[in-house]
């Protein structure tokens, strides 16, 4: 009687553990699954658009206006920074600093750069850099607009965020590194052939914060092949601004 019951107390202790077993494998499976839809491009992306306020109000937005301060790394010098963005790739750039000034003119394809004497228009490297301003600045809803083919980095750090590479109509890449916590677009890169030499320029995001419901960074760093060359912290940003024409004036 002992034997039978010791028996059948063994049968279910083993009932148990396989049944143990079987629901951690299927919760194993689960999460796998999970995980892995959730690494997706495309599911990376709809992070993206969400944590950046969702794609209804960043189709609802047109323009940018930005007023900060400037520091550069390399030498010590800062001034002010406005930065005046409009739909379709328009954007106006003045910096003021301690030694000197510039203004930079983007309309579409076509690029014009006033360094105090008034504005050249600029081709090549000058005006692909630019044209990464532009784009970088209103990165969100030109992922909502689909603009891209986005594929994986192949090489992944996860403590800095998934990476991903975005590919142009024209098949210009930008690796775009996104918060593993927050989902919000940490940096940009892009690289550029300059005088034979591949330069590769970045911005690093920070200090996001909600205007009209979009989540945007008033702290940006700039970096050209990884080393720091300027700071700009912005005092103030607003989404769909009054801009007269003029300030898109095409030079005559």
């Amino acid at each position: 009687m002992t034997n039978l019951k010791n028996g059948t107390v063994a049968r279910g202790a083993s009932a148990g553990s396989r049944l143990r077993f079987l629901v951690l494998c299927l919760l194993t499976l689960l999460l796998l699954s999970c995980q892995q839809k959730a690494d997706t491009p495309e599911a990376i992306v709809k992070k993206v658009i969400a944590a950046h306020g969702g794609a209804e109000k960043l189709r609802a937005v047109n323009g940018y206006l930005y007023l900060g301060q400037i520091q550069a790394a390399m030498a010590d010098d800062q001034g002010k920074v406005w930065i005046l963005y409009r739909e379709p790739e328009q954007l106006r750039v003045i910096i003021r600093m301690t030694e000197g000034k510039e203004e930079r003119l983007l309309l579409g394809d076509e690029g014009w750069r006033d360094n105090g004497r008034g504005f050249v228009k600029v081709d090549g490297p000058a005006l692909a850099v630019m044209a990464f301003q532009a784009e970088h600045i209103d990165l969100p809803r030109h992922l909502v607009e689909k603009r891209y083919k986005v594929k994986k980095a192949e090489i992944q750090n996860e403590e800095k965020g998934e990476t991903l590479i975005l590919t142009d109509a024209d098949g210009v890449e930008t690796v775009v590194v996104v918060d593993p916590v927050r989902s919000v677009i940490r940096t940009v890169e892009r690289e550029f052939d300059i005088a034979g030499q591949t330069v590769r320029m970045g911005v690093a995001y920070e200090d996001y914060r909600d205007v009209k419901g979009v989540q945007l960074p008033f702290r940006l760093l700039n970096f050209v092949n990884g080393q720091l060359v300027g700071r700009t912290d912005y005092q103030s940003v607003q989404i769909n601004p009054p801009l007269p024409e003029r300030v898109f004036e095409r030079p005559e």
